[in-house]
């Protein structure tokens, strides 16, 4: 067993209408989707975010800045792509997942099976090595008002 790291993302968008709601690489139909520079998907950013805080390679914002306009609507997965490369190339390889997202709206248990084969087809994962979760803040602050929606994760990662 070579050198393992862990790494923490958190990541949190509003809610706008006529936008596509993509969480894990999943559109989800709902009558919002999330605002940002790219497809916003909360959920592969927090991803991407763990992954390079636990290489030691900064965050998504320092590769993929909101003033590039490279990134205006990319697919968050094609983001997450490029961060395995990084990783990889920076000596290591994911070893797993655990995700939470937040949101009081829409229910998301039927469509994590399909976030966590996405993201595991990207990472070269097995699902079985990503922890998905879903659940609420129980209408408290503005995520329970359902003004966006948020996500955490931590991965481990070990020496190539």
């Amino acid at each position: 067993m070579g050198e393992q790291r862990i790494g923490i993302g958190y990541d949190v968008h509003r809610l706008v209408p006529d936008r596509d709601l993509i969480l894990g690489g999943v559109s989800i139909p709902h009558e919002f989707g999330l605002l940002g520079h790219s497809d916003a998907d909360v959920l592969t950013h927090a991803i991407c975010d763990a992954l390079l805080g636990a290489a030691g390679l900064g965050d998504i914002g320092t590769y993929f800045p909101d003033s590039d306009e490279r990134y205006r609507g990319i697919s968050s997965l094609r983001l997450l792509e490029e961060v395995r490369r990084l990783v990889l190339d920076a000596g290591y390889a994911p070893i797993n997942i655990d995700a939470t997202i937040v949101a009081e709206q829409p229910k998301l248990a039927e469509h994590l099976p399909a976030m966590k084969e996405a993201l595991g087809a990207v990472l070269d994962l097995s699902p079985a090595r990503i922890g998905l979760k879903a659940t609420t803040t129980e209408g408290l602050g503005a995520l329970g008002r359902g003004e966006g929606i948020a996500a955490m994760a931590v991965c481990l990662i070990e020496t190539a």
